[in-house]
C-alpha cells in the first residue's frame, strides 16, 4: 500500500512538471515567435523604403537625353513612369529560380503609384535648372569676357552720360528761352510799329516844316489841314465880309475843309484808341514772354545743380571700384575732360542783371508809348486852331522818336541793340545749327540700313515658321498665367539728340546691371548667359553687302530662319524674319553712338560753348558709329573705343543688350518656345519631380494568432494588418 501511494504521488508530480514545462515552453515560444515576426516586419519596412526609393530613382533616370545634351536640362522622357516603376518593382520582388530556397520575408507587391509634378515649362522650375547649370560659368564668363573690357570705360561713360543728359536738357531750355526772348523783342517791335499809322495821319512823310497850300486839296493828314489852314482863314473871312445879299464864293470849299478836318480828327481819335489797345496787348505778351524766359533760365540753373546727383551714377561707380583680376583701371583723363565741359554750362545762364534790363526795357517802352497817345490827342485838339502847325510838328517828332526807337528794324534802335546783345551771347549757335543739320543727315543715312532690313521680302515658308513659334510662345505665356503681348519694337530716333540721349540711357542701364551683378549675381545674369551659351545668334557678316550699300538686301534666304537668330529672338521677341535682326542692328548702332559720342566730347572739348561741343560730339559719334557698323559687318568684331582698344564681338553686344532688356518672363517663354521648336518636346508636358508610393505586403507567421489569443490589436505607424498579411506603405520623392 505504501508503495502504491508513492507511485501515484510520483505520477501526479511528473504530470504537473510536464504541464508546467509546456506552459513555460509555450510562453517562451510565443515570445520568440513575436520577435521573429517583428524582425521580419522591420526588415520589410527597411526593404520597402529602399525599394520605393530605387523605383522612383529608376523612373527619374529615364530623363530626356535630347534636352540634357542640347540645353543642359533635365526632364522625364516619353516612357511611361508607371511602366518603369512597375518593371523595377516586379524585377526586384521576383523570387529566385531555386525551388528549395527559404524566403524569410516572402515580400509581395500590393500596389504602386507614381505622381509627376513640376513641369519644366513653368518659370520657377526652368529658371532653377538654368541657375543650376550656369551658377559657376555665368559669373566667371561675365567677369572675364565683359566686365574686364568695360571697366576702363566706366568713368568716362559716366561723365559722358551725365554731360549729354545735362546739355541735352539745357539745349532744349536754352532754345526755348532764346525763342521766348526773340518773340518778346518782336512783340516790342510790333508795339513800336503800331505808332506808324498814327504818324502817317499826322505827317506823311515826316518833315521839318509845313508849307502852306490852297484850299481844295484832300485832307488825309494833319499836315494837310495845317497847310490849308491859312488859306481857309482868308477865304472864310472874305465870305464873312461879303454883304448878306452877295453870293458866298467859298462856301463849298470851306465846308469841304471843315468836313475833312472833322473826319481827320475822328480817324486820329480812333487810331489813338487802336494804338493803346494793341500796345497794351503786345507789351503784356512781351511781359509774359519775359517771365517765360526768366523761368527757363531758372530751370537751367536747377538742371546744372542736379547734374551731379543722378542715381544712374551708382552702377558706373560700382564697376569702377570693383577689384577684377586682369582688368585695367578706369581712365581718369578723359573723364576729367568731359567733366570740365559740363562745368562750362554755367556760361549758358543769363545773369539776373541782364534779364532785369530786358524787363525794364519793356516798362520804359510802355512809358514812352504815352508820348504817342499825348501826341495824337494834342493833334486832335489842335485841329482847326492857330497852334496847329507847332503842335503837329512836335507830335510828329515825338512819334518818330518812338518809332525809330522801337518800330524800325535795322536802324540801330533800342530793339536792335537788345537783339545784338542777345546775338553776342549766341556766338556759337550758327555753327551748332550747322553741325546739328549735318548730324541729322548722317543719322538718316544710318537708318536707311534698318529700313532696308525691315523692307526685305519675306518668304512664306519662313513666315510660317515664325507663326508656329509664336503659337508656342503664346502657349508658354498662357501656361504660366502671363498675358502674352505683341512686341512692336522701337525704331531708331531720327533726331540726333534723342538718339544720343537714348544711347546714353542704354549705357546707364548696362552699367547699372553690371554694378548690381558685382554686388549679387542675380537670376537675370544666369538667364542671359544661358541664352547666349545654348542658342544660336545671327552671323552679322551676312549684312556686310547691305551695310556697304551693295544693294537692298534681296530675299530673306536661309540666313533669316529661326535657327540662325535664336538669341536675337530671345532678346527682342519679334515673330517675323527681319524684326529681330533689325532690332539688334539698331541697338548696336545706338551703343556705338554712345561710346563714340563720349570720344567726341573729348575730341571737341576746346570749342568753348558746351552746346556746340555737344553738337560736335554727336556729329562725331554718328559718323564714327556708321564706320563701326561697316567694320563689324565685315569682321564680326571691332575695338570697344579708341581709348580702350579691346575687341568686342557681335555676340558680346547681344550679351550687353540682355542686360538692358529685363523682360525675364518673356525671355523665359521665348527660350521655352525655341526648345519646343528645335526638339519637338513641349517642356510644359515634361515633369521634373516624381512622387512614388509603394504598398508591399508580407504574410505573418505567428503574430495574428498570438494577438488574437491575447485579444490585442496590432499595427502602427500607418501600416495595416489584414488577416495574416502585414501591409507597408512607403513614399519617395525625387527632383532634378
Amino acid at each position: 500500500m505504501p508503495r502504491k501511494r508513492n507511485i501515484r504521488k510520483s505520477l501526479s508530480s511528473d504530470g504537473s512538471v510536464s504541464v508546467f514545462l509546456i506552459i513555460v515552453l509555450a510562453a517562451v515560444f510565443m515570445f520568440v515567435a513575436v520577435f521573429i515576426d517583428f524582425s521580419r516586419i522591420s526588415a520589410l519596412k527597411v526593404q520597402s523604403e529602399r525599394l520605393t526609393r530605387a523605383a522612383v530613382r529608376s523612373v527619374m533616370s529615364s530623363y530626356e537625353p535630347e534636352l540634357q545634351q542640347a540645353y543642359g536640362l533635365y526632364a522625364l522622357g516619353a516612357t511611361s513612369a508607371d511602366l518603369i516603376m512597375g518593371n523595377v518593382l516586379n524585377d526586384s520582388l521576383r523570387p529566385g529560380d531555386r525551388s528549395d530556397a527559404f524566403r524569410l520575408m516572402a515580400m509581395e507587391l500590393d500596389s504602386s503609384g507614381m505622381e509627376l509634378q513640376r513641369p519644366l515649362g513653368t518659370y520657377e522650375i526652368f529658371n532653377r535648372q538654368i541657375i543650376e547649370d550656369m551658377k559657376y560659368k555665368a559669373p566667371i564668363d561675365f567677369t572675364l569676357e565683359l566686365l574686364t573690357k568695360f571697366k576702363p570705360l566706366s568713368q568716362s561713360m559716366k561723365e559722358a552720360s551725365n554731360t549729354v543728359d545735362v546739355l541735352k536738357k539745357l539745349r532744349r531750355l536754352y532754345d526755348s528761352r532764346e525763342a521766348a526772348l526773340d518773340e518778346m523783342l518782336e512783340k516790342q517791335r510790333k508795339a513800336g510799329e503800331q505808332a506808324i499809322r498814327l504818324s502817317k495821319l499826322v505827317m506823311d512823310p515826316p518833315d521839318h516844316s509845313i508849307i502852306d497850300s490852297s484850299l481844295g486839296g484832300s485832307i488825309s493828314t494833319a499836315e494837310d489841314a495845317a497847310a490849308q489852314y491859312e488859306d481857309y482863314k482868308v477865304k472864310r473871312q472874305e465870305d464873312a465880309d461879303r454883304a448878306p445879299e452877295e453870293e458866298k464864293l467859298y462856301t463849298l470849299l470851306l465846308l469841304a475843309y471843315q468836313s475833312g478836318v472833322s473826319g481827320l480828327g475822328s480817324r486820329i481819335t480812333a487810331e489813338v484808341s487802336r494804338f493803346q489797345s494793341n500796345r497794351d496787348k503786345l507789351l503784356l505778351e512781351a511781359d509774359t514772354l519775359w517771365e517765360e524766359a526768366n523761368s527757363l533760365n531758372e530751370e537751367m540753373k536747377q538742371v546744372i545743380k542736379e547734374a551731379e546727383t543722378r542715381s544712374s551714377n551708382l552702377g558706373y561707380d560700382q564697376v569702377t571700384n570693383d577689384i577684377t583680376p586682369g582688368s585695367a583701371e578706369a581712365s581718369a583723363e578723359e573723364a576729367e575732360i568731359i567733366q570740365s565741359i559740363r562745368q562750362q554750362a554755367d556760361g549758358l545762364i543769363y545773369s539776373a542783371d541782364m534779364l532785369e534790363e530786358l524787363k525794364q526795357e519793356i516798362d520804359v517802352q510802355r512809358d514812352r508809348s504815352l508820348s504817342v497817345v499825348e501826341a495824337g490827342l494834342s493833334v486832335h485838339s489842335s485841329l482847326g486852331g492857330e497852334v496847329m502847325k507847332g503842335t503837329i510838328m512836335n507830335a510828329s517828332r515825338s512819334l518818330q522818336n518812338y518809332i525809330s526807337n522801337y518800330g524800325i528794324a535795322g536802324g540801330g534802335n533800342v530793339i536792335d541793340r537788345r537783339q545784338a546783345q542777345l546775338e553776342q551771347f549766341r556766338t556759337s549757335d550758327k555753327e551748332r545749327k550747322a553741325m546739328e543739320k549735318q548730324a541729322d543727315q548722317q543719322l538718316k543715312q544710318a537708318t536707311k540700313v534698318i529700313k532696308a532690313i525691315n523692307g526685305m521680302d519675306q518668304q512664306q515658308a519662313v513666315m510660317d515658321e515664325f507663326r508656329k513659334l509664336q503659337q508656342f510662345y503664346d502657349e508658354s505665356m498662357e501656361f504660366n498665367a502671363v498675358q502674352a503681348d505683341r512686341n512692336k519694337g522701337k525704331s531708331m530716333d531720327d533726331d540726333p539728340y534723342e538718339a544720343g540721349k537714348s544711347a546714353m540711357d542704354n549705357m546707364d542701364g548696362m552699367f547699372g546691371f553690371m554694378g548690381s551683378v558685382l554686388g549679387n549675381a542675380r537670376d537675370e545674369l544666369f538667364q542671359n548667359e544661358y541664352a547666349v551659351h545654348y542658342f544660336q545668334h545671327f552671323d552679322i557678316k551676312r549684312l556686310s553687302g547691305l551695310v556697304e550699300g551693295a544693294g537692298s538686301g534681296g530675299g530673306i534666304g536661309q540666313e533669316f530662319h529661326i535657327a540662325d537668330q535664336e538669341v536675337e529672338y530671345i532678346l527682342y521677341g519679334f515673330h517675323n524674319p527681319v524684326g529681330n535682326i533689325a532690332g539688334a542692328y539698331a541697338e548696336i548702332f545706338s551703343t556705338r553712338l554712345a561710346i563714340r559720342t563720349m570720344e567726341g566730347l573729348v575730341v571737341n572739348s576746346r570749342l568753348g560753348n558746351p552746346l556746340a561741343i555737344l553738337a560736335a560730339a554727336i556729329l562725331y559719334g554718328v559718323e564714327k558709329a556708321i564706320e563701326d557698323m561697316i567694320r563689324l559687318c565685315q569682321k564680326g568684331s571691332l575695338p570697344l573705343s579708341k581709348y580702350v582698344p579691346v575687341e568686342l564681338t557681335y555676340r558680346d553686344h547681344l550679351r550687353i543688350f540682355m542686360f538692358i532688356h529685363s523682360n525675364n518672363e518673356k525671355k523665359l517663354s521665348r527660350m521655352l518656345a525655341l526648345i519646343r521648336w528645335n526638339t519637338g518636346i513641349n517642356p510644359a508636358e515634361r515633369a521634373t519631380y516624381a512622387s512614388g508610393e509603394v504598398r508591399s505586403a508580407m504574410r505573418l507567421w505567428f503574430l495574428p494568432g498570438v494577438t488574437k489569443s491575447l485579444g490585442v490589436v496590432f499595427g502602427s505607424g500607418g501600416d495595416e494588418v489584414t488577416g495574416n498579411r502585414y501591409i507597408v506603405t512607403r513614399k519617395a520623392d525625387f527632383s532634378y
